[in-house]
Formats: structure tokens, sequence, C-alpha cells
């Protein structure tokens, strides 16, 4: 009987630590996650800021998107918004590989699937709403939005995304009447 308890009581106290062990390593993930999220949104005002420096408007359009097509600089198109997603490499639970075939291209169907192969668009997202809320931080712009500056009639616009990830509005615009 005291070797029954006994054993027990060691079972009992593996599964504890195991529980308690998993929890703590699945809480410091979701943090990780959340400072790599914070860090991504500066990275992605520095391509903006990359592609206006040159002072020219960039459209946001295939022939751009199709330039990005490496690891080290990937964009994708995802229902009609741009996203910068060269620093989530590494990150990305579906390896590197998954990512990469997609850089360059209207990522849609296979983000809507988790199917880097599929062809058509699905009518929601296969990815947890936390990956949906990850995806935010490397929204770059609206498909065929230009960034940069741009001269109207008798008024300097800048224009840039608001980084919302496209909810609401996705242009800024600043008005300065010339003298």
């Amino acid at each position: 009987m005291k070797k029954l308890a006994t054993i027990s009581l060691i079972i009992f106290g593996i599964v504890v630590t195991a529980v308690l062990s998993a929890g703590l390593v699945l809480y410091q993930n979701k943090k990780d996650n959340q400072l790599a999220g914070n860090q991504t949104s500066s990275k992605v005002l520095d391509t903006i800021n990359q592609l206006t420096s040159s002072g020219k408007n960039v459209v946001l359009d295939m022939a751009e998107i199709t330039k990005h097509n490496r690891q080290n600089d990937c964009w994708y198109l995802i229902n009609s918004k741009v996203y910068n997603i060269t620093s989530f490499f590494g990150s990305h639970p579906g390896g590197n590989d998954v990512m990469t075939s997609l850089c360059g291209k209207d990522a849609t169907a296979a983000y809507m699937t988790k199917d880097s192969n599929a062809t058509s668009n699905g009518k929601r997202s296969a990815h947890s709403s936390g990956a949906v809320a990850m995806l935010a931080n490397y929204y770059l712009g609206d498909f065929n939005q230009i960034i940069g500056q741009q001269k109207i009639a008798d008024t300097n616009t800048v224009v840039a995304p608001s980084g919302n990830g496209g909810e609401d509005e996705n242009e800024q615009e600043d008005e300065y009447e010339d003298d």
C-alpha cells in the first residue's frame, strides 16, 4: 500500500511539473511573438522610407511585388493588400520553404487554405486569429496604392499606409499650401 501511494505521488509530481513546464513554454512563445510583432512594424516603416527616399512614387502593383521574390526580400499580395513578410522568415511554423515559394506572388489562396499549392480563394482564413493579427504588422499598403510624394494641383500630399493592416483608411494625407 505504501509503495502504491509513493508511486502515485511521484507520477502526480511528474504530471504537474510537465503541465507547468508546458505552460511556461507557451507563455514565453506568446511573449516572444508579441515582441516580434512590435519590432516588425518599424521594419515595415523602414521599407516604406527606403521606397520613397528617392522622391519617386511607388505603385504597389504586381510589377513592384514581383521584384520582391526572394527570402531576403519577400512581399506577398493577400486579399488585395501588400505585405513585406521578409522579417518573418525563421518564425513561420510551416517553415521557410512554404513562405519562399510564394515570394513576389499573390498568396491569397495559399494563405486562406494554409496550402502553398492552392490556386483558388477560400471564403475565410485557415490561419488562427493570432496569425491574422500578426499579418497586420507586415502591411505596406493596398494593391495598386501609390506610396510616396505626389503633386496634386497646388498642394503637396504625402501618402503612406496608416500601418493598421488595412482595417480602416489606408492613406494618410497631409496637405500644405504652396506659397
